[in-house]
């Protein structure tokens, strides 16, 4: 159907075009001059649209109907209708609906005042299709009435022919068939008299679109054969008129499809692809693809359905429709789900889903979901297939209860015939009997209405409190996830102050209390203390500092690591040089217990790490080794392979021997006290996860070994 209406959108304008001079010689005292100007103007904006090129230009039909209304003057108010109107089309046509109806509306008031009823319906015309699409049903109806009100009164073919063009469409779309039909027989009517009156070439190709639209009623009741007689009686009409020619030879293939004579609709499908090698028209060539391929993939013919519809994806790359894309989609989602391709089906499906949305029909949407299930079942995806049958369950409920209320609307206008039927035949009978039976049907009637009634108040009551009930689940779920988030920031927020409270402690205790030693042996034995001894404790004081200095550094890098932006400087690091400035850091801690610190060997000379973060772990490694060790003994450095091929450092000392218990709570900070260095192991731990490495402790009665090994 909407092809239909983009067929009687450019009726409206071609017999506009060929009425609209009759108006402009009756007027009187007009500037001839301008007259010809905007008849050249409007001549122009409707090439714009297509008239009668079929080349399209909306985007700049807006820029000339803009220029149309600046030069007409204030006081014509018939060509003020007609500029409105054709920027209301350029707006309709670039999907601006909100303000489509707003120039539409203006063009009316001007043809209001220009008395044009023909302008009027123009405007009405679109308006009521408009109002309908934006669920403004009242002011829809409106429109109509509006219509049929003029069409009453003015009886000219122009006027029977757009009014009853409107109302075919609303019939057509609201699923009233009989109506539908009815109006378009009207519509042929009038344009067969304008036609044996005029010989006008526009009303006889619109004589065939009106057949095309019979033609799609009986398609839409199941009528193949009738609906085929129509399509073939359009095109001896349309033979002028290859957009309207086209359409019919893409509904002779449905058709044809339908009666199971597939020669036939090759046939057409045929002619379809010559004419549109001329036209240009890539819209109705994919609509006949996808006909095709679906009727092959209904057979399992899966190979001549792939031709077709793989054809029609090449083609909605040039047509860019948004209809084209979504049929498309989904007939090859349909292909692979039948092929086995369940994946691929899904890709295609997850294409056509917010197409569907987009045009809101149920009907498709429900049987996507519904193919989406089965092709995530096929993969064993049971969360997704579950959901997805809850949201076919969902459409599948809106559906049947606009069917039941769409049944209930038929069975009282059946109803309400029968009645009619009944009053006519009673006439002959006694009016006894007559007065009984309308007494019955009267209370039928009423049982219905109110069965009916209470039906759809207990379906709308329940689907108000499961979806009252799912908002209420959602919105829980969802404070309890916030407050799960910030439960969970606040642990690490608390934890984070915890280690740096005990880093502060561990990290700074022995530089502050090596610093402060140096200076009071200074202040009190300042006299006794010869100028060599000055320079040692000077020396000593230096590097003291230093170590100070550096183990702040190493606490705000450490700190700087728990931030969620921390990125790691990784290159190839000497561990020389590494194990060097750790050794002169440490020293003098070591000889204050009389150690001395040792490098063992190399097995390799570089390691490619953030070299800030593996100098705070060594460091912290050698502290706990000195803190540890007997004195008069040595502390080990070195750096090797294990049997794997992967590189550790190791730091050795002898000590008492850590049993295992005690090495599992120093890892996992249980039960640390207030003086141990346990909180030194757990900062190597974590910084040695962040370089991509784990921390072992090995002790025994004669060393203890704290090795990084490095993955």
């Amino acid at each position: 159907m909407k092809r239909l209406q983009k067929l009687f959108y450019k009726s409206c304008f071609i017999i506009f075009m060929l009425s609209y001079a009759s108006f402009c010689s009756a007027q009187t005292k007009v500037d001839l001059t301008i007259d010809k100007k905007l008849k050249e103007w409007n001549t122009h904006c409707d090439k714009l649209k297509g008239i009668p090129t079929g080349i399209e230009n909306y985007p700049e039909l807006i820029k000339a109907a803009k220029i149309g209304l600046k030069i007409t003057p204030s006081n014509n108010y018939f060509y003020k209708s007609v500029f409105n109107f054709h920027l209301a089309g350029g707006y309709e046509s670039t999907y601006k609906i909100d303000s489509a109806i707003h120039y539409y509306e203006i063009s009316k008031k001007y043809a209001e005042k220009a008395k044009s009823n023909s302008r009027i319906v123009f405007a009405l015309r679109r308006l009521a299709g408009l109002y309908d699409n934006k669920q403004m049903s009242d002011l829809g109806n409106e429109a109509r009435n509006e219509l049929i009100a003029i069409a009453k009164i003015d009886k000219d073919e122009e006027i029977q022919v757009g009014a009853n063009i409107v109302l075919g469409e609303y019939y057509f779309n609201a699923g009233m068939w009989e109506k539908a039909l009815e109006s378009y027989l009207v519509y042929i009517k009038y344009l067969k008299l304008d036609y044996a009156r005029t010989k006008n070439s526009a009303s006889r190709s619109n004589i065939g679109v009106g057949y095309l639209a019979i033609g799609e009623i009986y398609q839409n009741l199941n009528r193949p054969s009738e609906s085929l007689s129509y399509f073939k009686e359009s095109t001896g009409y349309l033979d002028n008129y290859q957009e309207g020619l086209e359409t019919a030879y893409k509904d002779l293939i449905t058709s044809y499809i339908a009666l199971k004579k597939l020669d036939s609709g090759l046939y057409y499908y045929d002619k379809l692809h010559k004419s549109v090698s001329k036209s240009k028209d890539i819209t109705i060539l994919i609509d006949g693809q996808i006909e095709l391929g679906k009727y092959y993939l209904g057979l399992n013919k899966l190979n001549q359905a792939s031709k077709f519809l793989y054809e029609a994806e090449k083609n909605v790359d040039l047509s860019k429709e948004k209809e084209d894309l979504y049929n498309v989609k989904m007939a090859l989602g349909d292909l692979m789900l039948k092929q086995g391709k369940n994946a691929q089906a899904i890709e295609y499906y997850k294409i056509a889903l917010p197409l569907a949305l987009y045009f809101k029909n149920k009907a498709s949407i429900a049987s996507l979901y519904y193919n989406f299930a089965q092709a995530e079942r096929n993969l064993n995806l049971t969360n997704d297939a579950y959901n997805h049958v809850l949201q076919y369950a969902k459409y599948t409920d809106s559906l049947k209860t606009e069917s039941i209320s769409k049944n209930i609307i038929e069975m009282e206008a059946r109803f309400q015939n029968g009645i009619k039927q009944q009053q006519i035949g009673v006439l002959n009978n006694e009016n006894a009997i007559k007065n009984i039976q309308l007494q019955q049907e009267k209370r039928t009637r009423w049982l219905l209405i109110g069965v009916s009634i209470l039906s759809f108040l207990a379906l709308v009551l329940i689907y108000l409190n499961v979806r009252n009930k799912q908002k209420a689940n959602l919105l829980l779920n969802q404070k309890n996830s916030e407050l799960d988030f910030i439960n969970a920031k606040l642990n690490e927020s608390n934890q984070t102050k915890t280690k740096l409270f005990s880093i502060i402690s561990h990290d700074l205790r022995s530089p502050v209390s090596q610093l402060f030693t140096f200076l009071k042996l200074q202040q009190q034995n300042s006299a006794s203390i010869s100028e060599d001894e000055k320079k040692l404790h000077q020396q000593a004081l230096m590097n003291s500092s230093t170590n100070l200095l550096e183990t702040m550094e190493d606490l705000l890098l450490w700190s700087k690591s728990q931030m969620e932006n921390f990125e790691l400087d990784i290159y190839d690091v000497d561990i020389q040089q590494v194990f060097d400035h750790a050794s002169n850091v440490m020293s003098n801690q070591a000889e204050a217990k009389q150690l001395e610190i040792k490098i063992e060997r190399f097995e390799f000379e570089y390691l490619k790490t953030d070299e800030n973060l593996l100098t705070i772990i060594l460091r912290n490694l050698m502290q706990n080794a000195i803190n540890h060790s007997y004195s008069n003994g040595e502390v080990y450095l070195t750096a090797g392979l294990d049997p794997n091929n992967q590189k550790f450092i190791s730091v050795i000392n002898a000590g008492d021997e850590i049993p295992p218990s005690i090495i599992k709570d120093l890892m996992n900070n249980v039960n640390v006290k207030s003086k141990s260095s346990g909180y030194g192991l757990l900062i190597v731990k974590e910084l040695a996860q962040k370089l991509n490495a784990e921390l072992h402790i090995e002790s025994n009665s004669k060393t203890t070994t704290a090795s990084v090994l490095f993955r």
